[in-house]
């Protein structure tokens, strides 16, 4: 996965690191948890933090919770 600003220019790359070991869903879950990378938590702050966008526009558009973007930017 790749991520860019609008502008076009690579911000990260993902390393394929941090996915479950097990692979198998336990009961009563929707969906496994999410682990994203550093260079994933940092790209994101910088395209929230980037003229012309928002911390909420960015969340909605990778499934993330505002929240968590104001977290990882502490």
């Amino acid at each position: 996965m790749t991520l860019e600003h609008a502008e076009g220019d690579v911000v990260a790359e993902d390393c394929g690191a941090a996915e479950a070991e097990d692979g198998a869903a336990m009961p009563g879950r929707a969906r496994q948890r999410r682990l994203w990378s550093c260079a994933e938590k940092r790209a994101f702050v910088d395209l929230a933090s980037a003229a012309g966008s928002s911390v909420t526009e960015v969340a909605q558009a990778f499934g993330v919770a505002p929240s968590q973007i104001y977290t990882w930017r502490k």
